[in-house]
């Protein structure tokens, strides 16, 4: 069965996205696992959300002239918490203050120094994987903190 570019574009949309911030490339770094590891990168995560899915089409469409069978799309994204966005030092030290708690108090509740979290809200440095998580997880539910 042939299949149309629009069904190419369908099926390219099902397999699964992970899209990473690398402090080593200063970039976002997007892979395909489903085909293979890191194979795109991008300015921001939409950017590398785009190359992927035309990566992912590329993927389909050589599969399919050279008659291989597709891996089965797992769908599922993966993307940076917001909190790994520049300009979102304002709003780590905004939801620091919303819970009443002082930077060190903030800082244990995270499991990072004090000197880490002051960076983060001067935009020194940026929080990563688990952290970021957590900054959005509480933002999104401050419940948390009192568990």
């Amino acid at each position: 069965m042939k299949m149309t570019e629009q069904d190419i574009k369908a099926l390219a949309g099902k397999y699964s996205r992970f899209i990473r911030w690398s402090d080593e490339d200063n970039c976002y770094i997007g892979s395909l696992p489903d085909f293979e590891k890191d194979c795109t990168h991008g300015e921001t995560p939409e950017e590398v959300n785009r190359n992927l899915q035309e990566v992912a089409e590329m993927y389909i469409e050589s599969y399919m002239e050279k008659g291989m069978e597709l891996p089965q799309p797992r769908a599922m994204a993966i993307s940076p918490s917001p909190f790994r966005e520049t300009g979102n030092e304002q709003s780590i030290a905004r939801l620091r203050k919303s819970q009443g708690l002082s930077q060190k108090d903030f800082a244990a509740v995270l499991g990072v120094s004090p000197s880490t979290l002051v960076k983060w809200e001067h935009g020194i440095r940026r929080p990563c994987g688990p952290s970021a998580k957590l900054l959005y997880l509480i933002e999104k539910h401050p419940e948390l903190i009192n568990s």
